[in-house]
């Protein structure tokens, strides 16, 4: 194997590891962040679903600033979410976006009611964890891995395996509202559940994001298949 051969395995394996890494501590301050508001609060089942909430917002947001002046990470530079590219998705964006935002509107009447426990828990699933994930993923991420990998097929199986492994930072999340409700599922059952889910869904949308070059499309198609699984 020639020098050029091995810089270039070499260079594949650090813009893995530096994504790994920075997933890895996007979770631990999520985590931090989520406990350091749980220690001030009731164990409710309704105070943890809107600490979750506030705690990825949390992370989410400082994730953006911190990267967005980085080019690797967003080309755009200023912007937190470039909005343009190369399609023109006006249309497609404002017909789909429509389309979720009352499919997020009526599902509390077919799931559970409008109840403020309910609404808690379907804005953390439907609109929160959508957008901290595909920021996070079907941009960031897809930026950073695509600035060394060229070939967009080999993007999309990296970034789908990275999304579908993020699932196990959620593991608190899913461990403290099984306490709550006194579930006698298993944590590690559900996790293993949300994974392979999560491989699926992670591919959909980012066969999404090769055909539209939207980050907005996937935060909607995100959306409605949680609304389609009922997580």
């Amino acid at each position: 194997m020639s020098a050029k051969e091995n810089s270039i395995n070499w260079t594949s394996k650090e813009y893995i590891l530096d994504c790994i890494i920075l997933l890895v501590i996007v979770q631990i301050a999520r985590v931090i962040i989520k406990y350091i508001f749980l220690s001030q609060f009731n164990f409710t089942l309704d105070n943890v679903n809107i600490i979750n909430i506030i705690s990825i917002m949390l992370v989410g947001i400082s994730t953006a600033l911190i990267l967005r002046g980085n080019n690797l990470f967003n080309p755009a530079g200023q912007r937190l979410i470039k909005l343009n590219n190369r399609y023109n998705n006006k249309n497609i964006r404002l017909i789909l976006g429509a389309i979720t935002s009352v499919a997020i509107c009526i599902t509390p009447y077919f799931d559970g009611g409008y109840l403020t426990s309910n609404l808690i828990i379907l804005t953390l699933v439907l609109i929160v964890e959508p957008v901290f994930e595909e920021v996070i993923f079907r941009e960031y991420v897809w930026n950073y891995i695509g600035s060394f990998q060229k070939d967009e097929k080999k993007v999309l199986i990296i970034v789908t395996l990275l999304s579908a492994l993020f699932k196990i930072g959620y593991w608190d999340m899913v461990s403290q509202s099984l306490s709550v409700i006194g579930s006698s599922f298993f944590t590690i059952d559900i996790i293993i559940q949300r994974v392979f889910v999560g491989l699926i869904v992670s591919l959909i949308l980012g066969l999404v994001k090769i055909k539209y070059k939207d980050t907005y499309l996937c935060i909607f198609v995100h959306s409605l298949i949680n609304i389609f699984l009922g997580r």
